[in-house]
């Protein structure tokens, strides 16, 4: 049994925390440590030191940031050079040479989060002949830990828990991804205009600007999610002393006629069984910026899986008036057949005033095999379409496609532009993935569904500036 807690500990907390985009020289690095915790599975891992981890995850950040502050130092060289010259070219080579270094700093963020889930493991252990016990009389309270973030988040509502905070988070990272796609898009279709005069190199600045604060939002959301779910699981494992069924964000998940609860399984399991492959090519992966078309995604074959709706208190979604989420694996039968969603999110949610001044949003998870030039083979891989609605009808944001007609059967043979929310899944098996498999897949509401051979979300997008009406509301 001891055995099983420092594998508990080590797998779920150590392995779990990366997120967003490796750049491809990091995958050796992933390797290296598959192979060194697949060692530590025929043994006792009482070997297991959190200190040497500490200090090679220390080195991979310095050698990111060493990395980092050079490409930096070219950045400057070229705004010097955009300075003297005003020229497009050298703007179109700092949008690509800021991509690269944005990549870097996924990685950077991601081994910055998994030191930290190391420095909470080290601070909440002691290490024992038979190996790693957490100290759970040492543990904050989670009474104390809920009041701080209270202070912090400002809930709308007060029966809230830590895990209302994970799923808090995790909303407010996907909804700012949304704000990074319309930035995004908006920055490559200016770069054409100042091409043609109609735009200023001022103008693709801003934007290249706005990026970078969408992303340190992002990374800051990130943190505090897995800050939160390195406690939650400490408090778990410390209460059992072994592993069990480790929780995924199940708070105010209410189920829509029912969707099938999942399992959650150590991340290792899936860097071993299951595989880790790059990401599908996303709107930014183009060969030359802002003149290139982005290069769409082929999908075999994909399927309708399951529904996520999250529950806002303010007109449209809006992270800060976040409420709860349910899932259910009814999906509209046609491409207006959407209302049902908000009927139910103002069923399940008490008082009047939500029907008048809330809203929703809704993601129809596929699960599907795409095709992956980067790594020249098919690939399991989920796509997802997304809506929200209000009181007054549904409607798509920016940049996101309506939705299929229809929308609940299977489609063959289809190709898509994509952009990619990158390594943010989660191992798990049971619910829509075989109880004998574990995959990277989605968690929301308990479930386990939509996997991904990349551990990322794809979001089907395509090339249209403002909102668009699937259907209004009487």
């Amino acid at each position: 049994m001891q055995r099983w807690v420092v594998l508990g500990i080590i797998v779920l907390l150590v392995f779990g925390s990366f997120g967003f985009v490796f750049a491809r020289e990091s995958f050796q690095e992933i390797k290296n440590l598959q192979v060194q915790t697949e060692k530590c599975e025929s043994c006792s891992c009482q070997d297991f030191d959190i200190d040497k981890a500490l200090s090679e995850v220390n080195a991979k950040i310095e050698n990111l940031t060493k990395v980092i502050n050079q490409k930096e130092a070219e950045l400057q060289k070229l705004y010097a050079e955009l300075n003297r010259t005003k020229s497009v070219e050298t703007l179109e080579k700092i949008v690509k040479l800021e991509d690269k270094v944005q990549n870097l700093k996924h990685d950077l963020k991601a081994f910055e989060r998994q030191k930290l889930s190391l420095e909470l493991v080290k601070k909440y252990t002691r290490k024992t002949p038979y190996g790693l016990q957490v100290l759970y009389y040492k543990l904050p309270r989670e009474d104390a830990l809920v009041k701080q973030y209270i202070e912090k988040v400002h809930p709308v509502r007060n029966d809230v828990d830590l895990g209302w905070f994970i799923a808090y988070y995790r909303q407010a990272g996907e909804l700012t991804f949304d704000e990074y796609i319309e930035t995004d898009m908006k920055l490559r279709e200016i770069l054409k205009d100042v091409k043609s005069g109609n735009a200023t190199i001022k103008d693709a600045l801003k934007l290249i600007q706005q990026r970078k604060e969408i992303w340190d939002r992002i990374y800051d959301y990130l943190e505090e999610r897995d800050k939160l779910q390195t406690l939650k699981r400490l408090k778990e494992l410390g209460k059992q002393q072994t592993i069990m069924k480790t929780i995924g964000i199940e708070p105010l998940a209410y189920n829509f006629g029912g969707i099938n609860e999942g399992s959650s399984c150590s991340s290792i399991t899936c860097y071993l069984s299951y595989g880790y492959k790059d990401t599908l090519p996303g709107v930014y992966d183009i060969n030359e910026t802002g003149t290139n078309p982005p290069e769409k995604v082929y999908y075999q074959v994909f399927s309708p899986v399951a529904v996520w709706v999250g529950i806002y208190e303010s007109p449209t979604p809006n992270m800060d008036y976040y409420w709860g989420e349910y899932c259910t694996y009814e999906f509209p039968s046609t491409s207006t057949d959407v209302k049902k969603y908000w009927d139910k999110a103002v069923e399940l949610h008490p008082g009047s005033q939500f029907e008048d001044f809330g809203s929703i949003q809704v993601k129809l998870f596929y699960d599907g095999m795409a095709y992956n030039p980067k790594e020249g083979s098919y690939q399991e891989s989920n796509i997802i379409w997304q809506f929200e609605c209000n009181k007054n009808g549904c409607w798509v944001t920016s940049y996101h496609p309506k939705l299929l007609s229809p929308p609940d059967v299977t489609y063959r043979n289809q190709e898509y532009m994509l952009y990619i929310y990158a390594r943010v899944l989660e191992c798990c098996s049971g619910g829509d993935v075989s109880s004998l498999t574990c995959k990277w897949a989605n968690r929301h509401c308990d479930g386990c569904f939509a996997p991904d051979e990349s551990k990322s979300q794809n979001f089907a997008v395509v090339v249209r500036d403002g909102w668009d009406w699937i259907i209004k509301f009487g």
